[in-house]
Order: structure tokens, then sequence, then C-alpha cells
């Protein structure tokens, strides 16, 4: 158990160390907005590929 805090101590001095969990931050929080924008998008797109679809089949579609 010493060694093990004596290591998570040293790579906390450690820059390079500081380094990766930042760079694992980062991808973190771009994994989170692209998700999130994802989620958005996709409903939008499956809204209009439902109206094209309902146009094309032969719909009202939103226009009177």
């Amino acid at each position: 158990m010493n060694k093990l805090v004596k290591k998570i101590k040293q790579f906390i001095k450690n820059e390079e160390g500081m380094a990766a969990v930042e760079y694992a931050l980062v991808v973190a929080i771009m994994a989170i907005a692209i998700s999130a924008a994802w989620q958005l998008l996709a409903g939008g797109l499956s809204g209009a590929f439902t109206q094209v679809i309902s146009l094309l089949s032969g719909g009202t579609g939103t226009e009177g």
C-alpha cells in the first residue's frame, strides 16, 4: 500500500502525468459534447427524413 501511495505522489508531481490527466479531461469533455450534439442532430434529421419520405410517398406534407 505504501508503494501505491508513493507512486501516486510521484505521478501527481510529474508534469508529464499532469499533462496526461489534462488530455484525458479534454478528451472526456469533447466526447460528452459530441454525444450531446449527436443527440440533438439525430432528432432533427429524423424529423426531416420522415417529412421527405411522407412527401415522396404522396403525403400532404406541411404545405396546404
